[in-house]
């Protein structure tokens, strides 16, 4: 693509550091390997030098009947030229049940 950036070319970390994406296909390995529905997105705090990076990975179409979807939030922080992983959440989006709109902490019954 023409005009566009390339994520190495906004963000400066050493030769030997993992990229955020690069950090969560590595813990999530069965998103490449497995056939279910994958969403992925990655947000940085600026489009410039960014400092902060938000992935959020959303699984669907899992082999459990009582979870629609699973959400994973990852927040990275640049420190020293490396992306580190501040934080990490898991969310579920249960198939039936009161709560089955949006997103909760608690594991689906």
């Amino acid at each position: 693509m023409t005009g566009c950036a390339t994520t190495t070319k906004l963000m400066s970390f050493k030769k030997e550091g993992e990229t955020p994406l690069q950090q969560v296909l590595k813990a999530q390995p069965e998103i490449s390997r497995e056939h279910q529905n994958t969403s992925i997105q990655q947000v940085f705090n600026r489009a410039e030098s960014p400092t902060a990076s938000k992935i959020t990975v959303i699984q669907t179409g899992l082999m459990d009947d009582s979870v629609s979807a699973i959400k994973t939030e990852y927040l990275f922080k640049l420190n020293d030229e490396t992306w580190q992983l501040q934080n990490k959440q898991q969310s579920y989006q249960c198939a039936r049940g009161k709560k089955s709109k949006g997103f909760q902490t608690a594991l689906c019954s």
